[in-house]
């Protein structure tokens, strides 16, 4: 029991250290626990925890300083969320949507796809990937009632990261794991899926019944990545995996901020 437990933990801190930067004491990562991907949408529960803190802190700040909440204050907030996220990953999921949209823009076969999605030079589709996915989110977020965003920044996070890390189960992942960066966390089994799907969907309870257009919008989104990854490159890859948990994420603040909009 004890020895379990203990094996759950390093399972925990390995996901904690794998997909993110906080300073964890890298020793207590090891490539032997397998089957840390299980906790992928905890890791996002807690960044997007954090990035709705920097949000509610900057609001309160900007109360304080000037008697009332300016106009500009919200996009400022927003902003610094969405970089502390940012700071917390190391852009390692942003990073795979820029290579994703490079590989998938740029190559004629397969093979020629995935040889781009391995050069750690950016190219004009991951470039412009980029602006286009990071204006969206932000102009997205700033269209959500105030009230219920610092849930939504949390349930994003962590949906997005359950549909991601959820295509492994469904498609072959076609990369060398010897040789990949994230081999080591792509052992995932049916209890992995359960696991994530926890942590994945518990934040969206709180959120109320608007959440369903964001729902049918986001497993919409899975399909067509998978199918879409599936006919270009026969599978998966991590920065697949990535592109699938940025477009996840931004659909959902989409979604819900036309809910909220209504």
């Amino acid at each position: 029991m004890v020895n379990s437990l203990i094996k759950e933990f390093r399972r925990i801190v390995s996901a904690f250290i794998f997909y993110s930067r906080i300073p964890l004491p890298s020793d207590w990562y090891s490539k032997e626990s397998n089957h840390s991907s299980r906790y992928f949408s905890l890791v996002g529960c807690f960044v997007g925890g954090a990035s709705a803190a920097v949000w509610m802190l900057t609001q309160m700040l900007f109360s304080v300083s000037s008697g009332t909440t300016t106009a500009v204050t919200l996009p400022i907030a927003v902003l610094l969320g969405m970089a502390t996220a940012v700071l917390l990953t190391g852009a390692l999921h942003e990073d795979g949507f820029a290579d994703t949209c490079d590989g998938l823009g740029g190559g004629w076969s397969a093979e020629e796809r995935l040889r781009i999605m391995k050069d750690s030079r950016i190219g004009t589709y991951g470039a412009l990937g980029l602006v286009f996915v990071v204006l969206l989110k932000f102009f997205a977020l700033l269209q959500i009632e105030t009230e219920i965003l610092p849930l939504v920044w949390i349930g994003g996070h962590a949906f997005s990261r359950f549909v991601s890390i959820s295509q492994l189960r469904f498609s072959s992942y076609v990369q060398d794991p010897a040789k990949s960066k994230s081999g080591s966390m792509t052992e995932f089994s049916w209890v992995d899926l359960i696991i994530n799907a926890v942590f994945g969907l518990l934040p969206l309870l709180f959120i109320g019944n608007q959440i369903w257009m964001g729902l049918l919008a986001v497993a919409l989104v899975w399909w067509l990545s998978l199918v879409y990854f599936k006919l270009k490159l026969g599978g998966v890859t991590g920065d697949c995996l990535g592109a699938t948990q940025q477009l996840s994420e931004v659909v959902f603040y989409l979604c819900l901020g036309l809910n909220f909009g209504i």
